[in-house]
């Protein structure tokens, strides 16, 4: 990665910074989850940057470039509090959307699932700014991760990738990932186009 970037933890201010970049990064998803509340999106997603933080044994990690956040990925590390980030992610939708489209924006969000397991470590969310992309930050993010995963004492690191994003798909079969399981969904596969959700893992 280039030196005109730097990889350090992120600080409780950069939520909302995070949280804009996973909304402009996953837009096209985003859309038909929140419909014409797409005002609220990013302080709904900074909520849940937060939940993560506090209660989902997630760390975060960004890359600052002139002193702009351009990439961030989110690692878990420790066993998530899931009713409390259900509580949390239910307030805030029920309290931005109203109750029938956080219905539906739940039924979208609890794809693809994913099952704890204490020697892994679980890559939450990768996401680089559009006019960064194609510089070396993802890599540099996905090694960061696998040194905190290291770190953690993790043997192994996954993720979920969607079957139609093959850059992703190539970037991290390049690095070593390799698939496990898949999961496919009509649900998603009609409404934000993504059939089927790839577990890719590798050992550390």
């Amino acid at each position: 990665m280039s030196e005109q970037f730097t990889i350090r933890r992120a600080e409780p201010d950069d939520d909302s910074l995070i949280a804009a970049l996973v909304v402009e990064g996953f837009l096209d998803k985003f859309r038909p989850v929140f419909g014409r509340r797409m005002d609220h999106s990013v302080k709904i997603m900074q909520k849940w940057v937060g939940l993560e933080h506090a209660s989902g044994g997630v760390e975060s990690l960004v890359v600052d470039s002139a002193a702009e956040i351009v990439g961030s990925v989110g690692i878990r590390t420790a066993e998530s509090r899931e009713d409390v980030l259900a509580r949390g992610l239910w307030r805030t939708l029920t309290r931005n959307l109203g109750t029938p489209r956080a219905v539906w924006a739940t039924t979208l969000l609890s794809y693809p699932r994913y099952s704890w397991a204490s020697s892994e470590a679980y890559v939450e969310r990768l996401v680089v700014a559009p006019e960064f992309r194609q510089k070396g930050v993802a890599r540099g993010l996905l090694a960061a991760a696998e040194d905190l995963a290291r770190e953690s004492g993790k043997v192994t690191i996954g993720l979920h990738v969607s079957g139609q994003n093959i850059p992703a798909l190539r970037l991290y079969e390049d690095e070593g990932y390799e698939e496990v399981s898949r999961q496919r969904s009509l649900i998603t596969g009609y409404f934000l186009g993504i059939r089927d959700w790839l577990y890719l893992r590798k050992e550390l």
